[in-house]
């Protein structure tokens, strides 16, 4: 009975999150850019239109990332449909991210000591720039570096190269929010060493095996056979870490 109390309790505080989280997928599902002629004037409002956010976006993505030659191809008539709702959900996480954080800090609140109240509300602003650092980050450089390598092995062997809409909807999203959770590592780090939970020395001491652990992360997530991908990816975690590592050990000092 204590876990369902708790859980009502959760639900009521991040409702208003929740609401905004579906009326923004709806508004990216529904609404796009249209030119309306107001006063003589051309302007362009967002108005419900077939060619909606989603749509635009997607044709966006498409223009930056798909390599030439390529194909997106839908293998049932539904396909087309879910991959816009799909990415209509998706750009309405990534737009309420700050309100939902902001929402469980009030839902944490009660239960938090005045340090580290103070901790996580200073956190929300790095939290949110390292995620979409880390997202920007696989969108401009991680992704089209992985197309580029793999997709020639298919003109070589003499096979068409394709890819369906949904599936490169999911790898670009999934690779996306994927890299952004890796680059809040030194946030992570900071936080753990300031609350006195691991030691900043800990991070110091422990830099070779960090090292070894983001190779074989960095292996898994790109599947670049020649490793140019896997490096693309390596240097930037490696250079967070040693900024976790500094920070962490500054926050120890003051604290």
């Amino acid at each position: 009975m204590a876990f369902l109390k708790e859980f009502n309790i959760f639900i009521k505080v991040i409702l208003y999150w929740i609401c905004s989280f579906v009326g923004a997928s709806f508004f990216f599902f529904l609404f796009g850019l249209e030119k309306v002629v107001i006063f003589g004037k051309n302007l362009f409002l967002p108005l419900p239109s077939e060619n909606s956010f989603s749509v635009q976006i997607f044709s966006r993505i498409r223009s930056d990332l798909l390599p030439d030659g390529v194909q997106l191809v839908v293998t049932n008539p539904l396909d087309a449909l879910v991959a816009q709702v799909l990415l209509s959900i998706l750009l309405g996480f990534f737009l309420t991210i700050p309100l939902f954080l902001y929402r469980l800090v009030l839902y944490l609140e009660p239960a938090l000591l005045p340090r580290e109240k103070k901790v996580v509300l200073w956190s929300l602003f790095p939290f949110v720039f390292l995620f979409v650092s880390g997202s920007m980050f696989s969108y401009y450089f991680l992704i089209p570096a992985t197309f580029k390598i793999l997709y020639p092995y298919a003109t070589i062997i003499g096979a068409v190269p394709y890819f369906s809409v949904n599936e490169f909807i999911q790898y670009i999203f999934g690779l996306m929010i994927g890299v952004g959770i890796m680059f809040l590592l030194p946030l992570f780090m900071i936080l753990l060493s300031y609350l006195r939970i691991i030691s900043a020395e800990f991070w110091i001491n422990k830099w070779r095996f960090a090292l070894i652990f983001f190779l074989i992360l960095c292996a898994i997530i790109t599947p670049d056979g020649t490793a140019i991908s896997m490096v693309i990816l390596f240097v930037p975690l490696v250079g967070l870490y040693f900024i976790g590592c500094f920070f962490a050990r500054k926050c120890s000092i003051i604290t």
